[in-house]
């Protein structure tokens, strides 16, 4: 039998996951489905194989460093990256946005006649009108991409997955067919099982990058009423901005700002606090990693309502709250005030987890592959 080969377009470029302690097993080589993972990236030096090895499982692990490559040279990368795919000989090749990459991953499909997996993690209308708000030349780019781009890597794809279920209307608004809800995966025993640190209590603990649609600035706001400490992790351009916010509130003393854990050490930092809580838009996620982090951990879990009929199963589970500080804090204060509702929570947190365990939706990833091998 010859060699299974996945050519993969990552959103960014490996090394980025690396700096940031995200490298995860088998990430691109679920249940070690393939041979050898090739996987295109979009710098000049990207990390050495060696240390991320673990992302390809059992696979053998190529990254190719193409350069920088972005919607204004596009055109001029078109043959080059061609012809490395054609070299390549994948059998399938995988991306995981509708942009630049997921362009370039769907032009070489239909050129290579090769299927096409596309795996989707945010919903892009809504960033359209978060960045029409906040970031009017990213706005643009969006706009550009959503005549441009996205209606052919969607039209193009043989599989198209979705990780929240508001992401639905978007595939179908924009050409695509049938999309599946596959959830994000955790590994459920590492986070259930895992050891505390010696942390402040009590400790709200929130996991996030540090921009607009995660809304930090709602949570910190909102620990003036609260007496607990808040820990968050995470990076991003409102590091900064965050950061003077805490002092400007003179809360120096209950709010810290971790900007990276390694990922085989995050659980331990969940284990150690009493209630997660992350202000996020609902317009553009559903369910993101850190919230199933924490409920794998057993924490209560306190998040912004979501928009109707996209609860992703939560209803029951977490406590809903408003998308500002006065309601984050009453919740918070609820919560904390009540160890027989942590409780009850926590049980919910741990039972619904189970749904997301990694070897229930590694299973089905590997699953789509094979499926799409014997087309």
């Amino acid at each position: 039998m010859s060699r299974l080969k996945l050519c993969v377009f990552p959103n960014d470029p490996i090394i980025s996951y690396y700096d940031k302690g995200e490298i995860k097993d088998r990430y691109y080589n679920p249940c070690n489905t393939f041979d050898e993972i090739d996987i295109i990236s979009f710098t000049d030096n990207d990390v050495e194989e060696s240390k991320v090895q673990t992302i390809a499982g059992d696979a053998k692990l190529k990254i190719h460093s193409v350069g920088r490559i972005n919607l204004k040279n596009r055109s001029k990368n078109v043959n080059k990256i061609l012809q490395l795919v054609r070299g390549i000989k994948p059998d399938i090749i995988r991306t995981y946005n509708p942009l630049v990459e997921g362009w370039f991953a769907a032009n070489c499909a239909k050129e290579l006649r090769i299927p096409l997996f596309v795996s989707l993690h945010i919903q892009y209308d809504g960033l359209r009108n978060l960045y029409k708000k906040t970031s009017f030349k990213r706005y643009l780019g969006l706009k550009y991409t959503e005549k441009f781009i996205e209606p052919f890597i969607l039209k193009n794809a043989d599989k198209i997955t979705i990780v929240y279920k508001i992401l639905e209307s978007y595939v179908k608004r924009h050409g695509g067919k049938n999309p599946e809800l596959l959830y994000n995966k955790i590994d459920f025993k590492r986070f259930s099982d895992a050891t505390s640190l010696e942390l402040p209590k009590p400790l709200v603990i929130s996991v996030g990058r540090l921009t607009e649609q995660k809304n930090h600035q709602c949570l910190i706001e909102s620990m003036r009423q609260v007496n607990a400490n808040l820990l968050i992790i995470g990076n991003g351009e409102l590091h900064d901005k965050l950061s003077q916010q805490i002092r400007d509130l003179n809360l120096q003393n209950k709010i810290t700002i971790k900007k990276s854990v390694p990922n085989n050490e995050i659980q331990r930092y969940y284990k150690s606090a009493d209630v997660f809580a992350l202000a996020y838009d609902t317009e553009l996620e559903g369910l993101p990693i850190p919230v199933m982090e924490a409920m794998a951990s057993g924490l209560p879990v306190i998040v912004p309502y979501p928009k109707n009929e996209y609860s992703d199963g939560l209803e029951q589970v977490v406590v809903f709250s408003n998308r500002d500080s006065n309601s984050f804090a009453q919740e918070l204060k609820k919560v904390l005030l009540d160890s027989k509702l942590r409780q009850e929570l926590s049980a919910k947190s741990l039972r619904k987890a189970k749904e997301f365990d990694i070897d229930i939706m590694e299973k089905r990833e590997a699953d789509i592959y094979l499926e799409l091998l014997r087309k």
